[in-house]
């Protein structure tokens, strides 16, 4: 990877890169970070593919530590007495990878935070296409061959150095324009989001109504498979099939007042109770959520 990975990034002490003769280290470390309210298994494997990105250039994940270490320093309730680097938001950040969706959930940022940072995003630039099979004839002869050897020793990574040794020799050719991502503060990210969180809250309302809707929809076209569903999980005469069956009534009565039928509810329902009041464990979570029971 480039010497100058972390360069531009106001990382403070929680990312740290180091070269080696053979190998790179990039240290991500938020040991300070409060565990979430409920425990939750990380699938670490996830983020394996982060590592290829970043070799491949693809820097929006070391944009996703930026933000979450700027947003545990502004945790800290400290005032900074020197100017926090600003780096570019990488491009496509409105389409994050599989991988860069488990690297912002790992580190718990939030998703308005990261909707916010997207809308000043560019449209990756479309990729050019490698001609390895004619790059290849650029190389020496003898460095071909040294390249077999190693295939044949089967070296890790040979692919990996292979390739960005013939885009080296093709760099006018294949060379990207620089990155000219649009510098935002965090603070300007942080206050814009919290207006995103409002707008998202109420989408996911929406969503959410609309979903109920379509549900009590389909109960309200489908009373009778509903109906028989309650007959079948009464007659198991176990905990499990009451708390089923008094669901499915529940739901029957909403849909019933939602579609303002309320009356033929309450008239069906009094017409098949009668058989099931032999049973106090059911009388009791009825009455616990108000059905109206015939008087014995």
């Amino acid at each position: 990877m480039p010497d100058d990975l972390i360069d531009g990034y106001d990382l403070d002490d929680f990312v740290t890169f180091t070269k080696f003769q053979d190998f790179d280290i990039l240290d991500i470390h938020f040991g300070e970070m409060e565990a979430p309210d409920e425990w939750i298994d990380y699938e670490l494997g996830s983020l394996i593919a982060i590592r290829d990105e970043l070799m491949e250039g693809d820097l929006r994940a070391l944009y996703i530590v930026w933000l979450a270490g700027q947003r545990m320093i502004e945790g800290y309730g400290e005032e900074e007495d020197y100017e926090i680097s600003v780096p570019p938001v990488p491009p496509a950040f409105d389409e994050l990878t599989a991988a860069q969706q488990a690297l912002s959930e790992l580190l718990q940022l939030p998703q308005e935070l990261l909707v916010a940072a997207a809308r000043h995003s560019k449209a990756a630039a479309p990729s050019t296409k490698d001609d390895v099979a004619a790059w290849v004839k650029l190389l020496p002869p003898d460095r071909q061959h040294e390249y077999l050897v190693r295939l044949a020793h089967n070296e890790p990574g040979l692919s990996r150095i292979l390739v960005r040794e013939l885009r080296e020799l093709n760099q006018d050719k294949t060379r990207a324009t620089p990155s000219t991502g649009e510098h935002v503060t965090y603070a300007t990210l942080l206050a814009e989001s919290k207006a995103i969180k409002g707008q998202l809250e109420r989408e996911k309302r929406e969503q959410e109504r609309v979903a109920r809707q379509r549900h009590l929809q389909e109960i309200h076209d489908h009373q009778d498979n509903y109906w028989h569903q309650v007959d079948l999980a009464v007659e198991r005469g176990t905990g499990s099939g009451y708390d089923e069956a008094l669901q499915l009534l529940i739901e029957l009565r909403e849909a019933a007042d939602q579609f303002k039928e309320t009356q033929e509810f309450q008239e069906r329902f009094r017409s098949w109770v009668p058989p099931h009041l032999r049973r106090p464990a059911f009388v009791k979570r009825l009455q616990g959520r108000k059905f109206t029971l015939p008087e014995a």
